[in-house]
């Protein structure tokens, strides 16, 4: 066979093999379905062909696809669905109270200048905070208020509640007598061991100045009506009865600031339910005094149930005693309050001993 024919035979089997392949291929692209068009576009009309076409009209370009629709796309691709939020389940109760005691859940802590107080609280739960005796509240700030919601309840009591738990902020709760109470806050969760506070109580006694002058001895008039405003979205109103009291030059200065028993006790208390009697005020020149000069008193008289110690000027630097009285020899802790600048101790033993840090006071009666 001469050369020229083996090569031309060579070349057409060569092309036989290009076209079968070209053949195969085709078939397999008419059998693989179109991709589905991305979000935000249409999808095209398939002529009789198989080729896309749209009837009637000319091809139009897609539609752009947002970038937010592009994003989320590919995270579901790669399983990200986003959080789903669900309503509180079952399962949730604090075991911890199964084995806590009665008074579990109460936090007293005393009046303290120079301390920060330290609250736990827990999601799900009320922490109701109140504020010493005479308080109120003007205003309260809050480092986190995002997370905790807080609301006054009365002149010095605030409730306080975590959104969730396993953070802590701080509190500055500002009180009309001048003091600032800083409060340090944790929010615990359902399974915490500890028991959170329910309520807490800052014990004490505090004094607001309200300028409140004493009527004039020996009027007939009923009352006086007194306001004083404490900031400027707070006024306070008292009504004061006239006093009608005779016999000492020095009873309005002495009395002033007295218009009742016990301010902010409970009902029904002993304390409470005793009456105010300014003819039974006596004593005045009738105590003898004796310990450090600066707890010395203005002066000192009584009625028929408490002492009243009046320290006048110096009360602003007075750092606030502890009273005792004698019984038996012993020194036994007696109840006191606070009215304007007058220290109330509630006993008439005939000697009581003021005693701060290391500083004392003696004050005895020698009347009848």
């Amino acid at each position: 066979m001469p050369k020229i024919l083996r090569i031309f035979i060579h070349l057409v089997a060569v092309l036989c093999l290009i076209g079968f392949i070209v053949l195969m291929g085709l078939d397999a692209m008419a059998q693989t379905p179109a991709r589905p068009p991305m979000p935000g576009q249409s999808a095209p009309f398939v002529g009789s062909q198989g080729s896309p076409t749209t009837p009637n009209a000319a091809p139009q370009a897609a539609m752009p696809v947002p970038d937010s629709i592009v994003e989320q796309a590919k995270q579901q691709a790669e399983g990200e669905f986003g959080v789903l939020e669900r309503p509180r389940t079952s399962g949730q109760i604090q075991e911890v109270w199964d084995y806590a005691t009665k008074d579990d859940g109460v936090y007293i802590t005393d009046l303290c200048k120079d301390c920060t107080y330290r609250i736990r609280t827990r999601e799900y739960a009320i922490t109701v905070i109140e504020l010493p005796q005479g308080e109120v509240i003007s205003r309260i700030d809050i480092g986190d208020l995002d997370n905790w919601t807080v609301q006054e309840r009365g002149e010095r009591r605030i409730a306080v509640r975590p959104k969730g738990y396993g953070y802590d902020t701080s509190m500055a709760v500002y009180g009309a007598s001048g003091h600032v109470y800083p409060i340090y806050l944790r929010a615990e969760g359902v399974n915490s061991t500890n028991i959170p506070d329910l309520m807490v109580r800052i014990a004490g006694v505090v004094q607001i100045d309200r300028n409140i002058a004493v009527p004039d001895v020996g009027k007939t008039s009923s009352e006086t009506t007194v306001t004083s405003p404490t900031d400027e979205s707070t006024k306070t109103s008292a009504k004061l009865p006239k006093l009608a009291v005779s016999g000492n030059d020095n009873v309005s200065d002495a009395v002033t600031g007295l218009t009742e028993t016990a301010p902010g006790t409970a009902d029904d208390d002993f304390v409470a339910e005793a009456k105010f009697d300014p003819n039974s005020l006596r004593g005045w020149g009738k105590y003898k005094l004796w310990g450090d000069e600066e707890l010395e008193p203005e002066t000192v008289f009584r009625d028929d149930e408490f002492t009243y110690i009046r320290f006048g000027d110096k009360w602003k630097d007075v750092e606030l005693p502890t009273a005792y009285v004698v019984v038996d020899e012993f020194d036994e802790l007696v109840n006191t309050r606070v009215q304007g600048q007058t220290f109330i101790v509630e006993s008439t033993q005939k000697l009581i001993t003021l005693k701060s840090g290391f500083k004392f006071m003696c004050i005895e009666y020698t009347g009848a």
